[in-house]
């Protein structure tokens, strides 16, 4: 993703509309565990070169996933709820997007700054740990979600299901910080100073 800047992400997403459904279902939310949604956000990166819209980024993972998908509801429900864990899971997609942009951003705004930046798909899925941020032999593993209630519950549903290693740092947006560009709540400068912080705290590799 070395080829797209802030300015570029900001461009792009400027004029894009979010649109949720308010359907949330407890399985589909919190124990099903659907192929990975990061996976299709970064794939269509990279074949497009740029940051998908939102219903642009469902259809490619739907798409992407389509067989695995229809395997997986044909045994796991039966017709009558079939449709409605369908309509879950496009929900939590929709949901999902605009967390993927703020990665994304956060790692091109720090490469943009001189810091050596990682992202590894396993590590996000397992374990949400969105970034891996070096700098003079000392590195952070960064969570990245929203100052909300539903994106705290998350966040505290894997910090039971793992057991970190090293130095991690939970990085809370709240929208007072966030620089907003379209309907998009955005990490600024002040974020990486936080980074910055627990940088100068954690231990050498």
């Amino acid at each position: 993703m070395f080829f797209l800047s802030t300015a570029d992400i900001e461009k792009q997403i400027a004029n894009y509309t979010l649109q949720f459904d308010s359907l949330k279902d407890e399985e589909i939310e919190w124990r099903y565990r659907p192929p990975p949604f990061v996976a299709a956000f970064i794939e269509f990166i990279e074949k497009f070169r740029r940051i998908p819209a939102q219903t642009e980024f469902v259809d490619s993972y739907v798409e992407r996933n389509r067989a695995a998908l229809n395997d997986e509801f044909l045994h796991k429900w039966d017709r009558a709820h079939r449709a409605q864990k369908k309509r879950a899971l496009i929900a939590r997609l929709r949901r999902a997007y605009p967390s993927f942009v703020r990665d994304v951003y956060l790692l091109v705004l720090l490469r943009e700054n001189g810091w050596q930046v990682e992202y590894d798909p396993g590590q996000d899925v397992a374990g949400g740990v969105d970034l891996i941020v070096s700098r003079a032999q000392k590195r952070v593993q960064v969570h990245v979600f929203l100052d909300s209630p539903r994106a705290k519950r998350g966040r505290a549903k894997k910090e039971r299901r793992h057991v970190f290693v090293g130095k991690h740092l939970d990085l809370v947006l709240g929208r007072a910080q966030c620089k907003i560009v379209g309907e998009f709540w955005l990490p600024t400068r002040e974020h990486a100073q936080q980074i910055q912080r627990a940088l100068e705290q954690a231990g050498g590799e």
